[in-house]
């Protein structure tokens, strides 16, 4: 189960970084929409992220860390499907 927290988070810190790329607000319904989970466990893992300092949960954002990190984590994907 705590693998999978961990894969949801990173993929809710790249989700956070392709809506504001592509300029959509980003809120629970949108983020629950896009990453095919339900809200409260987006709220509780934005929470989470929050305190970490990966994110701003109030206004759903990134914060500089959490963009290093959504980047890498972006980066690492891409070249993990070239690899293969």
């Amino acid at each position: 189960m705590k693998q999978e927290n961990e894969q949801l988070g990173r993929s809710l810190l790249e989700t956070l970084y392709e809506l504001a790329r592509a300029d959509i607000p980003a809120t629970l319904d949108v983020l629950a929409e896009w990453l095919d989970a339900p809200e409260p466990q987006l709220r509780g893992l934005l929470t989470r992220l929050d305190a970490h300092g990966l994110v701003d949960a109030e206004r759903c954002r990134l914060t500089m860390k959490g963009l290093v990190l959504a980047l890498a984590t972006a980066g690492s994907r891409k070249l993990a499907k070239h690899a293969a």
